[in-house]
């Protein structure tokens, strides 16, 4: 694999961290040469492990499918051989940075973003696998609740399926009011970061773009879903949150080299590493701090003009979380989760 000197020069250089998003060995050992802190493992992603290297499991999938009767719960399993293939690898990274870095990050099930009591008790069992394990629950109104539930138990987090501003506010709120209740309860305040899928936001963005015939293109796009994060990133600081945002879901170089300088840790899929070495290559990227550097406002506009949605997600009071479960980018990302992780988890 070709060296990603861009992605070093961040991770060694600037606040900015990242992670690999996929749970390929080749590709997470790769990434950690060039300054990868962890990995991210969501239904799709271990699904490709699991069925890409099946020397590595199968013995024991059959012997879960023999034990666990329930297809549900046989899937938390799976998501357990994952995890605890992996954990290890960064066991002494997370050792050495006192637990601040070196996580694996699992996810509950995604047709349970409504049932509170139900993703709890997943979540508690993912906790398990593992202490470098971070438990990735959905920006949803049950899972703001859940969030909350597992930091006052000192299990460390990931909210994930957030699309928009206000969800990452509410996922920070919560984390505080949990790490507040840890403390209290004797706990060490757990880590969080809060993933905004950026990506999963545009793409719900080109959808309704198409739907309502809209002149906007998809640069224009890349633009907006930037816009929100680097509008989080002002809102986190100036409110002093102590979770940390993740950027996610990137669909361009461009996105990820403008957050370079936040105190992110992102989790970027080996497809675009690639793409920010052949960028770089072709002089189209530099290696500079572009955290504070606005995107075009007038991009901005003519997107909130075109896509009534988009003002949903980029606004910090743009939607209550009572609107979380229905707003369209949300919805899309859970359905997306469960039909090309979950399910193809049940057939294993």
């Amino acid at each position: 694999m070709r060296e990603n000197t861009f992605l070093k020069w961040m991770a060694e250089n600037t606040p900015t961290q990242y992670c690999n998003d996929s749970a390929l060995p080749a590709d997470y050992r790769n990434a950690v040469k060039f300054g990868a802190i962890g990995v991210t493992t969501n239904p799709p992603l271990s699904y490709q492990l699991l069925s890409e290297h099946p020397e590595l499991f199968k013995d024991k999938i059959e012997d879960i499918k023999k034990r666990i009767p329930n297809p549900n719960d046989r899937v938390i399993e799976y998501l357990s051989l994952v995890v605890k293939y992996i954990a290890p690898e960064f066991e002494d990274m997370y050792k050495k940075s006192n637990g601040k870095l070196g996580y694996i990050r699992s996810q509950v099930e995604p047709k349970k973003s409504g049932d509170a009591k139900a993703m709890l008790e997943m979540g508690k069992r993912i906790a398990t696998f593992g202490k470098n394990v971070m438990v990735k629950i959905p920006g949803t109104k049950a899972g703001i609740w859940v969030l909350e539930e597992l930091a006052a138990l000192g299990i460390p987090t990931t909210p994930t399926v957030c699309v928009s501003l206000p969800q990452v506010i509410a996922t920070a709120e919560a984390y505080n009011r949990g790490c507040a209740r840890a403390i209290k309860a004797g706990f060490k305040a757990p880590e969080s970061t809060t993933a905004l899928v950026m990506g999963r936001l545009q793409d719900f963005l080109a959808a309704e773009n198409e739907r309502l015939g809209s002149p906007v293109t998809t640069a224009d796009l890349e633009i907006a879903a930037l816009a929100v994060l680097k509008r989080a990133n002002v809102v986190f600081k100036e409110r002093k949150y102590a979770q940390r945002i993740m950027p996610a879901a990137f669909r361009c170089s461009a996105q990820v080299t403008g957050l370079v300088g936040g105190d992110f840790h992102m989790t970027i899929h080996p497809k675009v590493q690639d793409q920010i070495i052949a960028d770089e290559a072709k002089g189209l990227i530099k290696r500079e701090i572009l955290i504070d550097k606005p995107v075009d406002e007038k991009i901005v506009q003519k997107v909130l003009k075109a896509i009534p949605d988009f003002k949903m997600a980029y606004e910090p009071d743009g939607m209550t979380i009572d609107q979380f479960d229905t707003f369209g980018a949300t919805m899309m990302t859970l359905d997306g989760f469960d039909k090309t992780g979950w399910q193809k988890l049940l057939t294993l």
